[in-house]
């Protein structure tokens, strides 16, 4: 089984097929996908006791969290333009 947000051999197959917008398209969907896979792990990760009790972990975590979720707005954005 795959991590969350990892691509298919079929995903991956068709990104590479595909051209342009398509493309474009494609891979930005791929990649909301994999940040918002990163997102769950975080979540699991924090929901593990004892978690947050070491500085640096909860702090990686924080900062996956900060930086996924502003990048998959970003790219939403640029899906909807």
């Amino acid at each position: 089984m795959l991590m969350p947000g990892m691509l298919t051999l079929q995903q991956m197959a068709a990104l590479d097929k595909a051209r342009g917008a398509q493309f474009d398209r494609l891979f930005l969907q791929s990649m909301i996908m994999h940040h918002e896979g990163a997102i769950s792990m975080v979540k699991a990760l924090m929901a593990s006791p004892g978690a947050t009790q070491d500085v640096n972990v909860f702090r990686f975590a924080n900062d996956v969290m900060g930086h996924q979720s502003a990048e998959i707005d970003r790219m939403r954005r640029m899906l909807a333009a």
